[in-house]
């Protein structure tokens, strides 16, 4: 899991930089998001408060079940493990509020080709649906990476619970690309005009900008499967078995991703 401090100096960029990621190839995976109790930096859009609460209770949620595993409090981490699965799931339902109740994009000017073009929003403004839905898709991403990075060491009932997040985080981040899909609109065949593109109310390529960077936190999460099976000498089989399970959800997912949102073809 990702340091707190760390994880609240780079929210605004683990957002942007899902928010212009053209291409699972030319997206990295960033650190999951930290929300700000008030106000935002430059550079950093402010989070609707509806989701901002959300994401940090849910990290808060997080650091005491990880500072309560280490001191061998295996209760309180157990209870903790259960806030921070509640708190992720009112985050993303939170998000499709945010989503459904969006204003219509703005037509006309530089906000219009910033938008088009999959820029975030300004430091200091109220982040739009995007932006929103990208800070909860991170959010997750951190949930599953500090679970993984847990169980390896943890027995009973606290392997239990932080088997019970891993999926928790893992179903909640297939039914936001299910639900993403759903609402998505096809881009408009190449040549069309800024104010064509911008029909039906829905901001050409901005779903196809913010997702894939999710496929690329999938691939990471892999990895740290991977690795942690690689390294540790003194796994149970139930851990192993939460691993392969897990593994196998997130291959799932990453082929889901690509299918919905295809890279784009290579520049000539």
């Amino acid at each position: 899991m990702l340091p707190t401090s760390a994880l609240r100096s780079a929210i605004a960029l683990a957002v942007v930089a899902g928010a212009v990621a053209a291409s699972p190839a030319a997206a990295e995976p960033g650190p999951a998001p930290i929300a700000h109790a008030a106000g935002g930096s430059a550079g950093t859009p402010i989070y609707p408060g509806l989701v901002n609460n959300r994401l940090v209770r849910t990290q808060k949620a997080l650091d005491r079940a990880t500072d309560y595993a280490d001191d061998g409090n295996t209760d309180k981490a157990v209870s903790s493990l259960y806030s921070a699965r509640l708190q992720v799931k009112l985050a993303w339902r939170a998000a499709k509020y945010v989503i459904e109740h969006a204003p219509p994009p703005v037509v006309g000017g530089e906000d219009l080709v910033a938008r088009v073009s999959g820029g975030a929003p300004a430091g200091g403004t109220v982040a739009d649906q995007y932006a929103t839905a990208g800070a909860v898709l991170d959010l997750q991403h951190s949930v599953a990476q500090s679970a993984i990075g847990m169980i390896d060491t943890a027995h009973g009932t606290l392997r239990d619970g932080l088997s019970r997040t891993l999926f928790l985080a893992l179903d909640q981040r297939d039914a936001a690309i299910a639900y993403v899909h759903s609402i998505d609109v096809p881009p408009p065949p190449p040549g069309d005009d800024l104010v064509a593109r911008m029909s039906g109310g829905a901001v050409a390529g901005s779903w196809a900008t913010i997702m894939p960077a999710v496929g690329d936190a999938a691939s990471d999460e892999v990895d740290q499967i991977d690795g942690a099976l690689d390294l540790s000498t003194t796994l149970g089989a139930g851990v192993r078995g939460v691993f392969r399970d897990a593994e196998l959800q997130l291959v799932k997912t990453q082929k889901r991703i690509t299918q919905y949102w295809p890279p784009l073809p290579a520049d000539d």
